[in-house]
């Protein structure tokens, strides 16, 4: 059970919102008399409720996925929905300018009880219309120029992979996200050579690039690299925004 509330207090932010929830839930429960409001918003969250915080169910739910994603079951209850709809019948109930009162008092308390997003430390300001960064912009956008925007498979750094489908579907890639949470403990052999030893080596990457049929590879400058992939068949074709690219010669030889 500890696990369960554990999760619980992940998912609760600053708690607030899921304490104003339950007083939501409670007055529907007591106050609401439609029998399709009650079974959407009252008997359904609920069960979800209660099969949530039933110890077998993590413990089950452990065996087949992560722990971590336990609080999804949360998601099924809408939340949202049911603060509105309870503190919006609580309100109507008022006489006159109450009412009014009512109503902002609501906002008022939803506002207050999370917390302004933009203040976390993963919020940016967007350095274009696109909201990515504008490497990954120029890197594709001279990649695409390069094959007359046709479809392209590119390796890139682990950095700027998820940006890259955020900004066009015509670049595939070895490996996306999913390499980049660690507890999904995925493989796959260009992430094995190009990210995870602290010096790559030109050899294995390039051998890496051409087993998985890459047209590109985008290197990061930082990261130190052994050798030169120009010796094992890699084309260095430029360098765009200092993220030196090199061309797989073996995706071309039918031009």
């Amino acid at each position: 059970m500890e696990e369960i509330i554990h999760v619980i207090k992940e998912y609760a932010g600053t708690g607030w919102l899921l304490v104003l929830y339950l007083i939501a839930l409670v007055y529907l429960l007591i106050r609401e008399k439609d029998r399709r409001a009650r079974m959407m918003l009252v008997y359904l969250p609920l069960a979800v409720i209660v099969v949530f915080l039933l110890p077998p169910v993590y413990r089950l739910y452990s065996a087949l996925e992560q722990t971590d994603t336990y609080y999804r079951f949360l998601w099924l209850i809408p939340m949202s929905v049911t603060m509105i709809y309870a503190g919006l019948k609580a309100a109507v109930r008022l006489k006159g300018g109450l009412r009014y009162a009512g109503y902002a008092v609501l906002c008022a308390v939803i506002i207050l009880g999370g917390s302004c997003v933009y203040n976390n430390e993963n919020v940016l300001a967007a350095e274009n219309r696109q909201h990515v960064p504008h490497e990954v912009i120029d890197i594709c956008d001279y990649l695409l120029a390069e094959n007359d925007g046709n479809q392209i498979k590119v390796a890139f750094p682990s950095n700027l992979v998820q940006f890259v489908r955020q900004y066009t579907t015509k670049i595939d890639m070895p490996y996306g996200r999913d390499m980049l949470v660690a507890q999904w403990d995925y493989w796959n052999e260009v992430y094995d050579v190009m990210e995870k030893p602290e010096v790559i080596c030109a050899k294995d990457l390039a051998k890496a690039i051409k087993d998985t049929y890459c047209n590109y590879v985008v290197l990061d400058p930082t990261h130190e690299i052994d050798g030169d992939l120009a010796d094992y068949g890699l084309e260095k074709v430029g360098t765009v925004d200092g993220f030196p690219i090199y061309r797989n010669p073996d995706m071309y030889k039918d031009e």
